[in-house]
Formats: structure tokens, sequence, C-alpha cells
């Protein structure tokens, strides 16, 4: 079992105009993150290589993508937990990544070929990571457990929600297509400039800012997934989950163009319409299911009643070349996500490893933002399984792709049975006294050894 995060020296609450102030960063960090993946991504390929060869392109761009987020994250969640400075741990590394992603959206909307584009989305990727990576664990540092429900229901609201203006200026000028990669990250820039003028963000103690070596830095990557069973269980359980979303939104494009006919400006247009209204769900159950769960202190509804929603969003897309359920599935997953957001980020801080906060919270943003990279990634070798699609009868099998997705997201209910420890605050609280008891009790035992 994992040794959860103590509260000794978080306040017994926070202003939500904290929590607020937080999630406004991750609003404008995820938007310029994700819609690269909905709508730029996919139009910056068509514009590179043949048609014929779009899948793979994508799926090259994205692969190499994830890999940077795989390693991104925890090393910036790492480094921000031992960085001294004025400045304090956390914030240096906001404003980095987004000064860098706005580097990277540039390189993006040059990209005259191929390798150009992968540089400019994997340092979009790197950038990116460093800002989530501090402002979780800038999260786990000011947030009391009491209130972790409610601010993970507002942190997956706000994160969908920075899809919204992202998507209004790529449905208004999707002929313009470096208009909509560069908005989103100049904004990014603006608010997380103003945000960390008014964030505390104290300095790290001396000891923090030790042992900054080589050999330091890549120790962000080991963990003990056993040890740390728990946490583990919880990474697992939100990859599944956001592999399920990816595979509904990201191929969305490609799935109107092939099973709808629709040309491509047409099919930009409605993928991003879709993704706006899957937002405004996703705002709602976030908010709602965050409040409820503050309340009732359990998450297992919540869990179970996500994964059951993005489900059936996946089986309603395998089976359908009608307009009218690609939009049933867009809002439904929409809602799945919403719901999920509510309680994965409290979840998660409950299985954290006392004093390394952020290299933990660095690794589990690995799990939302790595599928998203994985799921397009694996796309192009999934369509290909069992020959030609059953509605469009078409050469790339749309079905097995969302068949896939289904299971990946169903396997989810798996870890429920380990995290029955973490699951309802009642066992929670019980595993969390027991086990300062135990860290005071061995305090005495490791001064005497160090005598």
């Amino acid at each position: 079992m994992t040794t959860p995060v103590t509260d000794a020296s978080a306040p017994l609450r926070v202003p939500m105009s904290r929590v607020y102030l937080l999630a406004l960063i991750e609003l404008v960090t995820l938007g310029a993150l994700v819609t690269p993946l909905v709508v730029s991504l996919s139009l910056k390929v068509l514009q590179i290589v043949p048609a014929a060869q779009k899948e793979g392109a994508l799926g090259l761009v994205t692969a190499l993508g994830a890999l940077a987020a795989l390693l991104a994250n925890p090393v910036f969640g790492h480094l921000s937990d031992r960085t001294r400075s004025r400045f304090g741990r956390r914030r240096p590394w906001l404003l980095a990544g987004a000064l860098g992603g706005l580097l990277s959206a540039a390189i993006l909307t040059v990209a005259p070929n191929m390798p150009v584009l992968v540089l400019g989305w994997v340092l979009s990727q790197v950038a990116y990571n460093a800002t989530l990576a501090s402002l979780s664990a800038l999260l786990a540092d000011q947030i009391p457990e009491e209130q972790r429900a409610k601010a993970s229901g507002i942190f997956g609201a706000f994160g969908f929600l920075g899809l919204v203006p992202a998507m209004l200026v790529a449905t208004l000028f999707a002929a313009h297509l470096p208009v909509v990669i560069l908005a989103m990250p100049l904004v990014a820039v603006i608010i997380i400039v103003i945000v960390c003028l008014r964030l505390p963000d104290p300095p790290a103690s001396h000891t923090a800012g030790e042992q900054r070596s080589i050999r330091q830095v890549f120790a962000a990557f080991v963990f003990n997934p056993f040890r740390t069973r728990a946490f583990t269980l919880v990474w697992i359980q939100r990859a599944t989950m956001q592999f399920g979303y990816s595979v509904v939104s990201t191929f969305g494009l490609f799935y109107l163009m092939v099973r709808l006919n629709l040309e491509q400006t047409s099919a930009a247009s409605l993928t991003s319409v879709a993704t706006l209204a899957g937002a405004a769900l996703n705002f709602i159950a976030a908010f709602a299911c965050g409040y409820f769960a503050s309340r009732r202190g359990n998450y297992t509804p919540f869990v179970v009643a996500s994964v059951a929603l993005m489900a059936v969003s996946l089986l309603l897309k395998a089976f359908t070349d009608s307009t009218a359920v690609f939009w049933i599935s867009s809002l439904l997953a929409g809602l799945a996500l919403g719901a999920y957001y509510a309680v994965d980020l409290a979840l998660a801080m409950r299985t954290l490893p006392l004093g390394e906060e952020g290299k933990y919270l660095g690794i589990f943003n690995v799990a939302k933002t790595l599928p998203q990279s994985i799921a397009p990634a694996l796309a192009p070798l999934i369509v290909l399984i069992g020959g030609a699609d059953p509605i469009s009868g078409g050469d790339k099998n749309y079905a097995a792709l969302y068949l896939v997705g289904t299971a990946v997201v169903l396997a989810s209910l798996l870890t429920l049975p380990g995290l029955r420890g973490v699951l309802r605050r009642d066992a929670y609280e019980r595993t969390r006294t027991e086990l300062v008891r135990i860290q005071a009790a061995a305090v005495p035992a490791n001064r005497q050894e160090i005598v």
C-alpha cells in the first residue's frame, strides 16, 4: 500500500479562488496541448503528405510526441520538487513550459515537412508537460484532503473547458491554420504570467534543492509499482479512460471523412462543434460530480458510471454512419470523462508517497497525456484488423478501432478491488491514521541508528 501524503503542512481549508486560479492554468495548458490532437495536426499532416498516408503520418507524429510526454512529465515533476529559487518551486516551471509551448507552436505553423512537424510536436509535449507536472504538484502542496474531490472536479471541468476557445477558433478560422495553431499557446502565456503573479508558491527549504545530479533526475523514472500499488492502479485506470476518449475524439475528423463522406473543411467544422458540445457536458458533469463526491467521500459510483458511459459512446461509433449517432457518441464521451475527472485527481492524491508529490503527480499526468498520443499512434495498425470496414466498406476498419477502445475502457474496472482502501474516505482515513502512527513510531528508531 502506498504511503499517502499527510496534510500536516497543508492548511485546513484554502479559498476557492486559489483553486480556480490553478484550474485556469489547467484550462489554457490543456487547450493549447489537446487542440492540435483534435484538429491542427490532422490538417497539417494533410498539407504535407498524400491523403493515402495520412493515418500513418499522424500516428508517427503522435507516437514520438507520446514518448516525449512520457519522459518530460515525471522529470519536471521531480525537478520542481527540488527547485530552490526566490520565485518558488513550481512557478518557474509553469512559466518555462508556457513559453516553450508558444515556441513549439510557431515551429508547427511553419513546418514544411514531416521532420520539422515532429520536432515541433515533441517540443510542444515537453513544454506543456513541464507546466502540467508543476501544476499538479502545486495542487497537492496547497489543497487539503477535504477539498480535493471538489478541486478535482473543477480541474476536470476547466481542463475540458480549455477546448472551448480553441475549438471556436478552429471553427471560425478553419481556412487559416496558423491562427488555429497559435491562438491557444499565446493565450496560455498571457494567462500563466498573470496567474503566477498572484499565486503563492513559497521557496523550498534548503534541503529541497540538494542532490540535483543527473542520477537524481533519472530517478524520476524509478518507482516500484508494487510498493506504490494503489497509485499504480489509479494510473492504469486513468490511462484506460483517457485512451477511450482519445479514440473517440482524435480520429473524429478522419472518421467523418471516411464514414460520412464529408469533405475536409466540413469535417473539421463538425469535429470542432461536436467537441465543444462534449466540453459543455464535461464541464457540467465534472462540477456536479465533484460536488457530490466531496460530500459522499465515496468515489466508486462515479468511476463505474463514467466507465459505462464511455464504453457505450465507443460502441455507438463502431457501428454507425449516422451524424445523429456521431453527436450522441461525442456527448456521452464528454459526460463520461467529466464524471471521471471529478474524482481521479483526488483519488490519486490519496496514494502519493510522502515527500515525492511532484514526481508521482508528474508520473500520474503521463496517464492523461500519453494515451492522447498512443491512441492515434496505434490506430493505423488497429484499423487494419479484420479487413474492410463493415459500415463504409473502406479498407480502414474503424469498427475494429472503436471495439478495441471499448475493451480497454472496460478493463479499467479490474482496478477497483485493489483500490478499496482509498475509494472511500472512511477507509482512507483509517489507513492514513495507521500509517502516520507507524511513521511517528519509526522516527526515534531512525534517529538512534543515525547516532
